[in-house]
């Protein structure tokens, strides 16, 4: 399933917006082919054609899917991401009001992910290919279907296809670079105006001055870190099932990002006011 831009595809995803409902329904054909000659990634949903100009997804297979050769097996992975893209990004305004800046792609060569044998984070196995064909992509994102606490390291992340939160705060972390907000074994560090490593810096800082609330916490390296969010629980705090808008202090941060490839639409709601699509 590829989509470039074209003026009836635009005109979908307005409909979907104003009706805060969207169904992809890819279809696996012998005749698709991949963004260049010899790549393992094709096209899922391309927006923006000119891919500097937006964030770039690449969702990549565990090996349980079975050989993307077979159409059956590559139709249940495109299955999987379309509910992926359908019930995670597009249930957050960060990501369903910026379409026209984020394109989706997919790989034919798989990986796999298996319990850590250190730490939290899978055991990832990579294909070669994410180096090389997927070179230009702002995410490279593991699906799996084996139960496992995900992470993301550098540009590339794990997830189940149904955990759909896990999918928009783990791609939230590698698309711009935010921080864990909850306490305490996940990932801190200084973002302003998100996370601040002294009280001071977050009480004078003048760009949460709109939502200033410095609450705070302690890290697993026994350091503490303040936040200041309008929520205290948002889509980098909360846990559980639903997927959450950000907070102000989020979207400051995402929107940074997202500026440097065109104007992005602003979300209508921050968390924790939910955005009640059926």
């Amino acid at each position: 399933m590829g989509i470039r831009r074209a003026a009836a595809v635009v005109s979908v995803v307005v409909a979907c917006l104003a009706a805060q409902a969207c169904n992809l329904t890819p279809v696996a054909r012998e005749s698709d082919a991949p963004i260049a000659s010899g790549s393992t990634v094709f096209q899922f949903f391309q927006l923006q054609s000119n891919m500097d100009r937006a964030l770039n997804i690449v969702f990549v297979p565990d090996t349980s899917y079975g050989s993307m050769a077979t159409l059956a097996n590559r139709q249940n992975f495109l299955d999987d991401i379309a509910d992926v893209v359908d019930t995670g990004y597009w249930q957050n305004q960060v990501f369903v009001r910026n379409v026209h800046l984020t394109n989706f792609f997919y790989m034919t060569a798989a990986g796999s992910a298996a319990a850590p044998t250190s730490g939290i984070c899978p055991s990832v196995t990579w294909p070669a290919q994410v180096s090389t064909d997927a070179a230009f992509a702002d995410l490279v994102l593991l699906i799996h279907t084996n139960e496992l606490r995900d992470c993301r390291s550098g540009n590339r992340a794990t997830t189940e296809p149904t955990s759909f939160r896990t999918v928009v705060h783990e791609s939230s972390h590698a698309l711009f670079n935010l921080p864990d907000e909850y306490c305490c074994d996940g990932g801190y560090r200084e973002v302003k105006p998100v996370l601040y490593d002294t009280s001071s810096e977050c009480s004078t800082d003048a760009a949460n001055a709109g939502w200033r609330d410095c609450v705070s916490f302690t890290a697993n390296s026994g350091s503490n870190w303040w936040r200041s969010e309008d929520s205290d629980t948002d889509i980098m705090s909360g846990t559980g099932s639903v997927v959450l808008e950000m907070g102000q202090a989020d979207w400051a941060v995402a929107r940074n990002v997202f500026d440097d490839f065109g104007t992005p639409g602003v979300p209508t709601v921050f968390a924790p006011d939910p955005w009640d699509r059926p």
